[in-house]
């Protein structure tokens, strides 16, 4: 309404004026046209807050591509908990079975050796059995020539891995033939810096202080007992070839331990050896895990006897040795970090 109001006003007056002037003409002003106006000034657009893009997700490292059957997951398995094959190569016999029976006995159930469904659900899941290693510059510089005679073994500085082949073989607990199997493609023996090597993951938990240690001489093993009597580990042993050198229904006892230990050649304890003969003088032999003794010594309280480790893990529970009970190195060094002085060692027949 108040529009309209307006409107009427101006046309009133108008009628008005033309009453009091007549037909007198009035020039009307033109009105002078507004400039153009200026084209609107266009503003960017306010920026739209957007939330940041998330942080890349880095995968975990992806497990080798490896055909892993359940044999090698049930031998994998064994030996982190301290059950050991003598070394992974995922062919199932005695020493498996063996190994397989005293994991069966420490969790009681029957101590069968046998792969059933109990085994299979708390074993054989082959996934994440594998990890990968990578070759660095410190394992060539460790690399130490490995000759055949004594005199010439007792100049070198330290009896070191001969081949890199060697050294991851024993590091993850396989044999060399095994390494190769499950990595066709690298370059042995000496793979250069860098290359990346499928291999078993075998990292364990030490093992506890040791009550007694039980060798039988039939099945060739080790058994370990903690404190407790609990059985916590089973490895394969060699004894010796002369069985008037077996201490069979004796109880030996822990007099020192050492890892790394030297070795002291002594000729008459190798009469059958042409070169011993000639050499007719002891010698000392650097530490090192080619070292007769391997990577570990514990003697007993009897002269010239002891728990060591090998250079030959593919001879272990042979009648082969002068009288000691020898284990792989890998097996020898959990051992011996458990043992302490006094410690039983009964030997079974």
């Amino acid at each position: 309404m108040r529009n309209k109001a307006r409107s009427r006003t101006p046309l009133f007056g108008l009628v008005v004026l033309l009453g009091l002037v007549g037909c007198v003409h009035v020039p009307v002003e033109p009105r002078p046209t507004p400039p153009p106006a200026p084209p609107p000034t266009l503003q960017p657009p306010p920026p739209i807050a957007r939330p940041l893009p998330p942080p890349p997700v880095v995968a975990p490292p992806a497990e080798p591509a490896v055909a892993v059957d359940v044999a090698f997951a049930i031998q994998v398995r064994l030996d982190r908990e301290n059950f050991s094959t003598g070394g992974i190569d995922g062919r199932w016999g005695p020493k498996s079975e063996k190994a397989l029976a005293a994991w069966q006995k420490k969790h009681k159930r029957p101590a069968t050796g046998q792969i059933d469904d109990d085994v299979m659900a708390k074993l054989g899941d082959p996934d994440g059995v594998m990890t990968t290693y990578a070759v660095a510059a410190a394992d060539h510089a460790a690399r130490r020539p490995h000759p055949a005679a004594w005199v010439e073994r007792s100049r070198l500085d330290r009896m070191g891995y001969a081949t890199i082949e060697e050294m991851v073989a024993e590091k993850f607990h396989v044999y060399r033939a095994t390494l190769r199997r499950l990595n066709p493609d690298v370059d042995w023996p000496n793979p250069p810096v860098g290359t990346i090597i499928a291999v078993p993951d075998v990292a364990a938990k030490p093992l506890p202080p040791l009550s007694k240690i039980e060798i039988r001489l039939e099945a060739r093993t080790l058994r370990a007992y903690d404190a407790a009597g609990k059985l916590v580990a089973h490895f394969p042993c060699s004894i010796a070839a002369d069985k008037a050198k077996r201490p069979a229904g004796e109880t030996l006892h822990v007099v020192l331990w050492a890892e790394n230990p030297e070795y002291t050649f002594d000729p008459e304890l190798f009469a059958e050896d042409p070169e011993a003969a000639a050499i007719g003088k002891k010698l000392r032999i650097p530490p090192g895990p080619n070292n007769p003794v391997g990577l570990a010594w514990i003697g007993l309280d009897r002269p010239g006897y002891g728990i060591h480790g090998s250079p030959a893990p593919e001879d272990i529970s042979k009648t082969e040795s002068h009288g000691c009970f020898r284990l792989t190195n890998w097996d020898a060094l959990k051992l011996v970090r458990a043992v302490r002085k006094d410690l039983p060692v009964v030997v079974l027949p």
